[in-house]
């Protein structure tokens, strides 16, 4: 048997920066304690920094905290590759969501999970 490789999508600044808003605005805050920018922020020049796409057209990373973890994630453009290439895989209706723009909360919430994260661990 051949192992099928399952490119990652692209999706554009804006869509990565609406998935972000979304989830640190009600989708993920049951389970994000810190969402912090060590890269990436100060290229922001409207508020807050994380809404800006200028954020993430380019290069960023992210200190990612849960609450009941005490080990640091990094949110980075690697990250995301693999966590989009990981819904492909597993929902690939959430995917579908985020490229058509028909997406909720719960599609936000799983989408950092997975690129955050590698996996759904919450919810």
């Amino acid at each position: 048997m051949t192992a099928t490789t399952i490119e990652a999508p692209t999706i554009t600044a804006q869509q990565l920066a609406d998935q972000i808003v979304t989830a640190l605005e009600g989708g993920s805050n049951y389970w994000l304690e810190r969402f912090t920018s060590k890269r990436g922020k100060e290229r922001a020049t409207e508020g807050p920094w994380y809404s800006d796409p200028k954020v993430w057209d380019g290069d960023f990373e992210i200190e990612v905290l849960a609450d009941e973890d005490s080990v640091t994630h990094s949110f980075t453009p690697d990250k995301v590759k693999a966590g989009l290439a990981w819904l492909m895989k597993n929902h690939p209706h959430r995917v579908a969501e985020i490229i058509e723009e028909t997406g909720d909360a719960e599609t936000a919430d799983v989408f950092l999970q997975a690129c955050v994260l590698g996996d759904i661990v919450y919810g």
